[in-house]
This record gives C-alpha cells, sequence and structure tokens, in this order.
C-alpha cells in the first residue's frame, strides 16, 4: 500500500514541477483499445497481475471475468486515484471530466468516514489537492477542471469504452468483494521478489522505454511471476512496431517466451500506431 503522509507531501511538489521522482503523472484515463485486447485474450477465472494505472484496466478485467487482479505501479498515488473512480462509479461517473468544484468536493467528503481507513486517507488527499488547486494563482471556479494540472497526464483518447448501468452496478459489487491488492514497485528492478504465481501479467506500454538491461530483468520477473503458460500482455504505443527497439525486447523475451502478435491499430498518418501482443512462457 502506500503511506498518506508520504502521499500528501509530494503532491505540492508534483503540482509546480519540482517532484523528483522516477515516475510520471496519472493517467485520467485508459489508453488503450482494451476491446481488441479481450478480443484475443480469455481473462475468464484468470489470477492477473495488472499495473494499475487508471483502474481502467483493472475495471474491464473484472466486467470481462477475471478471478481475481493484483495491481502494481510505480506511481503510489495511482492507489489513491484508483478510490476516487470507485466514488465516482458510485454516482454513476466514469471520471471527473464534467464535474465543478463543489460537485467533485461532495463526492469526496461523503466518503471521509467510510469503514476503510484506505478511503478516509483518499479522501484526505484529495480534499488537500482541491484545496491547493483553489489557492493557485489563476484559479477561477468557472474555469475549473479536475484534471487541468500537471499531477494528471492528458488522455485525449478515442478509447473511453462506456459502461452500461448494469455493467457499473456490476463492476461495484465485485470491487466492493475484491480489496484493492496494490504494491508501489518498480518491475525492471532486479530486487523486485512476489512468491504469487498468475496465469497473465498485464504490463500496459510499460516496456516501450526500457533499456536492453532493464528489459531482461524484466523478463525474468515475468518468467518467476507467471504459471507454466502464462502469459505476458503489452502494448507498444511509442514506437513504430517494426523498430528495432521493439526487435531487441523481442529477441530478450525469447529465451523464455513465444512471441505473439494481437493486432495493430494504425491511427492515421499523425498519430502514432499502437501494437498489441503477447508473450507466452515456454
Amino acid at each position: 500500500m502506500t503511506n498518506i503522509n508520504d502521499d500528501i507531501q509530494r503532491l505540492p511538489k508534483i503540482m509546480n514541477g519540482t517532484f523528483d521522482g522516477d515516475w510520471s503523472s496519472i493517467y485520467s484515463r485508459n489508453t488503450e483499445d482494451l476491446n481488441r485486447i479481450v478480443s484475443h485474450i480469455d481473462f475468464r477465472n484468470k489470477e492477473i497481475y495488472s499495473v494499475l494505472a487508471s483502474s481502467d484496466i483493472l475495471f474491464y478485467l473484472y466486467l470481462n471475468g477475471a478471478k481475481r487482479v493484483d495491481t502494481f505501479d510505480i506511481n503510489p498515488l495511482t492507489y489513491r486515484y484508483y478510490y476516487l473512480r470507485k466514488w465516482l462509479l458510485e454516482n454513476g461517473l466514469l471520471d471527473a471530466r464534467n464535474l465543478n468544484i463543489k460537485e467533485i468536493e461532495a463526492i469526496i467528503k461523503s466518503h471521509r468516514n467510510a469503514n476503510d481507513i484506505n478511503e478516509r486517507e483518499s479522501c484526505l488527499l484529495w480534499q488537500y489537492y482541491l484545496d491547493l488547486r483553489q489557492k493557485e494563482k489563476f484559479y477561477e471556479e468557472r474555469l475549473f477542471s479536475f484534471y487541468s494540472n500537471a499531477l494528471f497526464e492528458k488522455c485525449n483518447t478515442n478509447f473511453d469504452f462506456p459502461y452500461s448501468e448494469e455493467d457499473i452496478k456490476k463492476l461495484l459489487n465485485i470491487l466492493n468483494s475484491n480489496k484493492l491488492n496494490f504494491e508501489v514497485i518498480d518491475i525492471s528492478s532486479d530486487s523486485y521478489n512476489n512468491s504469487k504465481k498468475y496465469d497473465i501479467v498485464y504490463l500496459s506500454n510499460i516496456l516501450d522505454c526500457k533499456t536492453a538491461n532493464n528489459v531482461k530483468i524484466v523478463m525474468n520477473n515475468m518468467k518467476k511471476l507467471l504459471k507454466d503458460s502464462g502469459i505476458v500482455v503489452c502494448t507498444n504505443m511509442v514506437n513504430h512496431p517494426y523498430f528495432d527497439l521493439l526487435s531487441e525486447q523481442i529477441k530478450t523475451f525469447s529465451e523464455c517466451f513465444e512471441y505473439e502478435t494481437l493486432d495493430v491499430e494504425l491511427r492515421g498518418i499523425t498519430k502514432a500506431p499502437v501494437k498489441y501482443y503477447k508473450y507466452t512462457k515456454k
């Protein structure tokens, strides 16, 4: 889990651009075409280890029948964002994009006496975030946008999948029945250790910019995490699918994994193509 005092101390530094850390801002929403991935991989009744990011991947895996999803991220504040996303779902909302400051503040405050200490602590963080926003030099309530800050990655994505009212109800039942298991880790660290075994590891685009040595470490960590014939799901969003960087990654993983392309989404001339692929443990 994460330490609330540490999380709160990070906020002002992140917001004014002075935080010196090895992770980026929070993704406000999903940036991947999860429907394409689900069309290739059966997540039903699988035990999965997934990057948390915006929480959409977690939500989608559960909606598509995952038995259990444990999560990780190098950014500890994604854990706090998970609770905010859950509260928004309880109000029939997918995110805070169109809420004014009074509406979002009411949602946050309504959970400050929750039974779960992690929810109560997350309320403290998000209330502090709103307080800092209102103290900004150019703050005007009529121009308030929850995501217009360095804390959040601007996600102009075409992949915002819709949830029906039935989906949201089903998802909330699952989330309330499965306490979030989250750890702050760098998956490319050679000191990483996890005794659990999974059917699937969902890395998203984590491997995009890793060095050859990092990729080797990730490969070894995946080998330890996965059950026999387990798979790693990856997304390549930074480089063209046929750039040498990806070729080197495939070569490194080939020691212990079989490679398979799932799909390529061509976004047009001005946008980078996306490659969805998987590694299967030999």
